[in-house]
């Protein structure tokens, strides 16, 4: 289903007045203003600090019968974000709309009431990809490959429309399928500029989670976020491979020591493919000059074959 192509209402700001007073606004009631609109919310599927996200169907209110179309709801509470989250918000936002691919998740409308931002999306009914690997404790070379094959055109289509994600990680893959991967949650995306001699745009925001985040990004210097997104993209197919994280997370400066020296180890036993073995090493790579490229992965041989 393409962007904005169901009988879904239309992107913008719902009916209800923003400036009536926030105390009056709760959860419910923005829940029983989307089921009069045709929304029917169902269970809680995730949650963080200051947003949850629901299974949902929506049926136009005109049908009274008949199965409905299965979405996800993200429900912000603003109330509960912080000012970076404000900043970042209209980024995000600005991402979901513009990114229309098969392995990203699709944003069909986003409506405000009050204090609340909807996101209605793609619901993808298998779960994350951390869950996933949890379940199985590693995933197979072959499985593997299909998955990160899919993240590779994604993330390739995300930078050359000139987006960035920073926060990729298993948890933000979500399996539409057994077969299916969708890459989600655009909180600390970033339109970068125009490339200049090879080079994106730096980024001063430092954003993301410790396992997965680059080295350069820990030190709190200037980055290039698409490098960045290639370091994250490597940790998640050691994840896959291994059914366990490259870098301890508990404290930043051994992890850091770690990262530059390149320490990280394979689990005792675990034979890989040396192709495998080659890309992990090209990705997850200290030196931002050399650390390959979404392009270079897209090109590598183990990806292709």
């Amino acid at each position: 289903m393409e962007k904005n192509s169901t009988c879904l209402p239309k992107i913008g700001t719902g009916s209800l007045g923003v400036a009536e007073a926030q105390s009056t606004w709760s959860r419910m009631r923005v829940k029983n203003i989307l089921n009069a609109k045709g929304y029917i919310v169902g269970r809680c599927i995730g949650s963080g600090s200051y947003s949850k996200v629901y299974q949902a169907v929506y049926r136009p209110v005109l049908l009274e019968t008949g199965p409905g179309h299965a979405i996800a709801l993200k429900l912000i509470d603003r109330r509960r974000t912080s000012k970076d989250y404000e900043r970042l918000l209209p980024r995000e936002t600005v991402a979901m709309l513009a990114l229309n691919h098969p392995n990203i998740v699709s944003v069909m409308s986003i409506q405000e009431y009050g204090p609340f931002v909807c996101v209605f999306m793609d619901f993808c009914r298998c779960g994350d990809l951390l869950q996933y690997v949890q379940v199985r404790k590693r995933i197979s070379e072959r499985r593997s490959k299909l998955f990160f094959r899919q993240l590779v055109r994604a993330v390739q289509y995300m930078h050359e429309q000139g987006f960035c994600h920073r926060d990729i990680k298993c948890e933000n893959v979500l399996l539409a399928s057994q077969d299916y991967v969708k890459l989600t949650d655009f909180s600390f995306a970033k339109q970068c500029s125009e490339p200049k001699r090879g080079a994106s745009e730096l980024s001063t925001t430092y954003c993301g989670s410790i396992a997965y985040t680059a080295p350069e990004v820990l030190k709190g210097i200037p980055y290039d976020p698409k490098a960045h997104d290639m370091w994250s993209l490597g940790c998640v197919l050691f994840i896959m491979v291994t059914g366990t994280m490259p870098f301890d997370e508990s404290n930043i400066a051994i992890t850091i020591g770690h990262q530059e020296r390149k320490q990280y180890g394979y689990p005792p036993g675990l034979k890989l493919n040396p192709a495998i073995l080659d890309l992990i090493d090209r990705m997850i790579e200290p030196d931002v000059s050399v650390r390959a490229t979404i392009g270079q992965v897209a090109e590598d041989s183990w990806v292709l074959v």
